[in-house]
Order: C-alpha cells, then structure tokens, then sequence
C-alpha cells in the first residue's frame, strides 16, 4: 500500500485491511454502486406500476388548474384584444395569480 496519502481512508474487511484503489477495493465499491442502482431501478418501476393502477382507477389526475375555464378564457380574449390595454401584470394582481400563470394562459413566452 504505498502512496497512501494522510486523507485517504481504508476499510475493513473481516481481518484484513483494504485500500479503495486497489483491485479488491474497486470491485468492492462497484458491487455496492451496482446493488444501489438495482433497488434505485426497483423503486422507479414500483412508482410507475402504481401510477398506472392509480390512473386505472382515475384517481391520478395531476395538479388542478388555479383558474376555472371561464377566468382563463376571459384572461386569453383580453390579452389579445388590442382594445382592451391591460397588461400582464394588471391580469396576474386582478386574478391574484403570478405572471407565469398568465403566461401560460395567454400563450406567451414569458420574457427574459
């Protein structure tokens, strides 16, 4: 084990001490990154099977809109008539949603 530097850190292995670098030490981290990743992948495809049951049974919905249809259409027709001079900023405090939300309603790109 020559090189060891003062941060280097050494595990144990019953009765024998390892290094990280050397091939024993390297295959041991690979084994555990490996086990880590299977559970990983385990977990991902127990949340996707439960969201499909979920979907199934209708029950998965997504987040509910902050504005019912009406208010949304009223916010599209008035930011595109050019008659009508309220901004962005006067829709989102009127309706008491962010800027964004007006945005995504109007189909504009938010600028920069």
């Amino acid at each position: 084990m020559t090189g060891l530097r003062e941060r280097d850190v050494l595990f144990g292995l019953g009765s024998s001490i390892c290094y990280w670098h050397d091939p024993f030490g390297k295959l041991f981290l690979q084994t555990l990154a490996m086990v880590a990743e299977f559970e990983a992948d385990l977990n991902h495809l127990r949340t996707r099977e439960g969201m499909a049951k979920a979907r199934a049974k209708g029950r998965l919905e997504g987040k509910q809109p902050k504005l019912p249809l009406a208010a949304r259409k009223t916010i599209h027709r008035r930011y595109h008539d050019p008659d009508d001079d309220a901004s962005l900023a006067d829709l989102a405090e009127e309706y008491s949603v962010g800027r964004s939300t007006i945005h995504r309603i109007s189909g504009t790109a938010p600028r920069a």
